[in-house]
């Protein structure tokens, strides 16, 4: 009976050495790639460091309030989790987007060049800016590509350029 309450509790730290030494071998998660795990609730990280029998995370936000921001929380993560759930494993870009609301009394036509500049000013690439119009207010809209090593939120730093940029414009 003892033998199998021991087999029993080395189960999960034999199977995280596997896929540890799996994870070591194939290379597809390695530090520095940005990843997550498909489960509920999602886990979305930075790995930092895949050791035995556990992959170390800097968890990043997710969704709309925290995209792609660090929490300043680390994860240890059971390999053999990782190994067990659906993994997605980011590129070294990452297409992000910005948004900015415009009321339409103060718009203008060249904000779509602001908001060009602004993301070219942070040195990201620009993939696509456009504008869309609602009833009261327009809508400026930004994607770009950014490196997966960022450390802050990028669209705060476009949002910023972008306004001060607006209202140098409508102050002239």
């Amino acid at each position: 009976m003892s033998a199998l309450g021991v087999s029993f509790v080395l189960k999960d730290y034999v199977a995280s050495a596997i896929a540890g030494v799996i994870f070591r071998r194939v290379r597809h998660i390695r530090p520095n790639t940005r990843i997550k795990v498909m489960t509920n609730p999602m886990i979305k990280g930075d790995v930092v460091e895949i050791g035995w029998f556990r992959t170390t995370l800097k968890e990043v936000g997710d969704g709309e309030r925290l995209p792609s921001v660090h929490t300043g929380r680390i994860l240890k993560i059971p390999n053999f989790f990782l190994f067990n759930n659906p993994v997605v494993i980011y590129g070294e870009t990452i297409t992000d987007e910005v948004v900015a609301y415009i009321d339409a009394t103060v718009f203008d036509p060249k904000c779509v060049d602001l908001m060009r500049e602004a993301i070219e000013k942070e040195g990201h690439k620009v993939v696509e800016v456009g504008v869309f119009q609602k009833e009261n207010y327009f809508i400026v809209h930004g994607i770009f590509e950014s490196d997966i090593s960022e450390m802050v939120d990028v669209r705060s730093k476009i949002l910023l350029n972008f306004f001060k940029k607006v209202s140098l414009k409508k102050a002239a």
